[in-house]
C-alpha cells in the first residue's frame, strides 16, 4: 500500500532493491550510492520516508542539506512557512529545506514548534512571535532581515497571517522592500472545505468572530445573505454560543458542516442542519479547533426570517411609535417596507401559531399595507 504513494521512479527502484539482495545497510557501498547518484532528489525522500519512529533519522535532514547545496542557497527575506495542523507528516520537502536553511525560526509557540522540528532533526534556533509581542520583536526582526537573514516565520498550525500572526510582518517587509516569501502548506478551511460536501466554486472564508456581541451580529447578519459557502474557526468552548447566535440570524435549517481534529486520529465531519447540531451539542462539548461550514443562502433576494427576527423586527416598530394611524405604505420608510414584503411572501407559507400572533399584530397595527 505505501509503495502506491510514491512516484514511479522510486516505485522502481524500491522493487528494484527488494529484488536483489541487499536488505541491510542500503546506503553502505560505493555501488549503491553511484546508482542512487542518478536518481532526483524526491524519489530518493520518499524511499527513506519508510521510516517510521519518534523522530526522522539524520540522514533523512543531511540530505536535504545536501540537496539545498546543489539548488544554490535560499536568498535573504521573511519566509512564511506551511506547517501540519495535526499529522506532523503533512508538510513539503521544501518548508522542511527552509527551516533547516534559516538563521532563525519565528514561532507562535516555542515549545510546540520544538516538537516539530525535534521530529525533523533540525537545529534551527526558534525566536517567540506572537500577537502579544509582535510590536516589540518587529525592530529586532527587521534589523536582521535588513542584515540579509533568512528568517522563517511559522505559526502553531497552518499558514502564517491566516487567522495567525505574522500579517503585520509582512506589510513591514513589503513596504521596506524586503522579500516575502510564501512556502505553501497545510490550511484547515481548504482541509475542512474539500470534504464537507458544500460547494466549494465559492467560498467566503470568515475567520474567528470578533468578541463583542453587536460585532458578532454584523457579521453573521453579513454572512447570511451570501450566496457563497461561509467558513468560521470556532473555539471548542463557544461553539453552543455560535450556533445559537447563528441559527437566529440564518434560520435553524441552514445546513452546516462541523470539521473538528482535522488530520489527526479522532478526525471528524458532523454534518446537519443548524437547529440539529444545537441540539446535538448542547450538551457535548468537543475537543479540538473547529472548523464551521454553512451554506450559502439559495434565496439570495427575499430571505425568509426566522419568527425571533420577526419579534424583534415588531418591538422596534412599536417602540419607534408607529400605530396604525399611519395612512398607507407611502410614508412608512425603506427598512419598515422591507419588513412588510418579506412578511407578505411568507405569511401565507408558515402556520406556527407564534407567527400567525406576530403576523396578526403587523396588520393590525398596518392596516393599509396588506
Amino acid at each position: 500500500m505505501l509503495l502506491r504513494r510514491l512516484p514511479s521512479t522510486a516505485v522502481s527502484l524500491a522493487t528494484a532493491a527488494l529484488s536483489r539482495r541487499y536488505t541491510s545497510y542500503l546506503f553502505s557501498s560505493q555501488r549503491r550510492l553511484q546508482s542512487f547518484n542518478s536518481i532526483s532528489f524526491y524519489p530518493t525522500i520518499s524511499l527513506l520516508s519508510f521510516c517510521s519512529s519518534s523522530e526522522i533519522s539524520p540522514e533523512f535532514t543531511d540530505l536535504i542539506a545536501d540537496q539545498s547545496s546543489k539548488r544554490g542557497p535560499l536568498k535573504p527575506g521573511l519566509y512564511l512557512v506551511g506547517t501540519p495542523i495535526g499529522n506532523l507528516e503533512d508538510i513539503t520537502l521544501r518548508a522542511l529545506r527552509v527551516l533547516k536553511s534559516a538563521d532563525v525560526i519565528l514561532s507562535e509557540d516555542t515549545r510546540h514548534s520544538g516538537k516539530l522540528l525535534h521530529y525533523y532533526n533540525i537545529k534551527t534556533p526558534l525566536l517567540s512571535y506572537h500577537k502579544y509581542n509582535e510590536s516589540q520583536r518587529e525592530h529586532t526582526v527587521l534589523k536582521r532581515l535588513k542584515q540579509g537573514e533568512i528568517v522563517a516565520l511559522i505559526s502553531d498550525a497552518g499558514m502564517p497571517g491566516i487567522s495567525d500572526p505574522g500579517t503585520e510582518l509582512a506589510k513591514i517587509c513589503v513596504d521596506e522592500n524586503i522579500p516575502v516569501i510564501p512556502i505553501p502548506g497545510p490550511s484547515a478551511f481548504l482541509t475542512a472545505l474539500s470534504a464537507s460536501g458544500l460547494s466549494t466554486d465559492e467560498f467566503t472564508f470568515v475567520g474567528f468572530l470578533p468578541k463583542h456581541a453587536g460585532s458578532r451580529k454584523e457579521r453573521l447578519v453579513a454572512s447570511a445573505s451570501e450566496t457563497t459557502t461561509q467558513i468560521f474557526y470556532v473555539p471548542p468552548h463557544k461553539l453552543g454560543q455560535f450556533l445559537e447566535e447563528s441559527s437566529l440570524i440564518f434560520g435553524d435549517s441552514r445546513q452546516c458542516v462541523i470539521a473538528r481534529e482535522l488530520t489527526k486520529i479522532h478526525e471528524e465531519f458532523w454534518r446537519g442542519t443548524l437547529g440539529t447540531a444545537k441540539e446535538a451539542f448542547s450538551t457535548r462539548q468537543p475537543k479540538g479547533e473547529i472548523t464551521l461550514l454553512i451554506e450559502g443562502n439559495s434565496n439570495s433576494s427575499v430571505e425568509t426570517p426566522s419568527e425571533s427576527q420577526l419579534e424583534n423586527d415588531l418591538r422596534e416598530l412599536i417602540s419607534n411609535g408607529h400605530s396604525s394611524q399611519i395612512g398607507g405604505r407611502r410614508n412608512i420608510d425603506e427598512k419598515e417596507n422591507n419588513i412588510f414584503t418579506r412578511l407578505e411572501k411568507i405569511r401565507e407559507e408558515n402556520q406556527s401559531r407564534r407567527f400567525r400572533l406576530i403576523s396578526s399584530m403587523l396588520v393590525t397595527l398596518y392596516p393599509h399595507c396588506f
